[in-house]
């Protein structure tokens, strides 16, 4: 028998989408920098006060690297949720099929999010608790870290969301990278 994600290659009717919120806080995420072996030096690092930030909701097709994202400044709930279903729908109207994986939220499992995946004709498909690791949307997070975040200053909110959204508006621009991450390579540890 036919996997999903067999059929969602071979087909455009067969949708499979990985989800997954981060809540990106505005300010400097630190990463590796490099000096000159007995050169001595500072690299100034500005950061900013507070904790303000944005919950970033997101969908990825692993076959088209297609992503549906919102972004919001409130906290991730059930209507966050319900947006996104309604956004994915919207975006697959075609699909015969939609699967969508995600973990295990609250918000994600509760009632209102179960009943609007039924009459939108989602499939919602939960992972197992503490395996976040089989989430390829966690893979794009690392990647957008990467891209947008580590070492990177944002003087104002405002220059820190556009250059969240520049990323999602240009996403195709990363597909050959992104095509090296959004794949089912897991590594298998043996365990005793």
């Amino acid at each position: 028998m036919e996997s999903l994600y067999e059929c969602a290659l071979r087909n455009d009717k067969e949708v499979l989408l990985f989800s997954d919120h981060m809540h990106q806080i505005h300010n400097v995420e630190n990463d590796y920098a490099w000096q000159e072996i007995g050169k001595a030096g500072t690299k100034e690092i500005f950061s900013n006060t507070g904790r303000r930030r944005l919950n970033i909701i997101g969908a990825i097709n692993t076959v088209t690297m297609q992503p549906t994202i919102l972004l919001e400044e409130e906290n991730c709930n059930a209507d966050s949720i319900v947006r996104l279903l309604e956004a994915i729908k919207k975006q697959y109207n075609h699909a015969e099929t939609i699967c969508l994986i995600l973990d295990n939220a609250r918000y994600q499992k509760g009632k209102i999010a179960q009943s609007k995946a039924k009459e939108l004709g989602i499939d919602l498909v939960y992972l197992p608790p503490y395996s976040s690791n089989l989430n390829l949307t966690e893979r794009v997070w690392k990647f957008f870290k990467k891209k947008v975040m580590k070492n990177k200053y944002y003087e104002d909110f405002k220059t820190f969301k556009t250059a969240i959204e520049k990323f999602f508006e240009n996403f195709d621009q990363y597909n050959s990278q992104l095509v090296t991450l959004l794949n089912f390579k897991f590594g298998v540890i043996k365990t005793i």
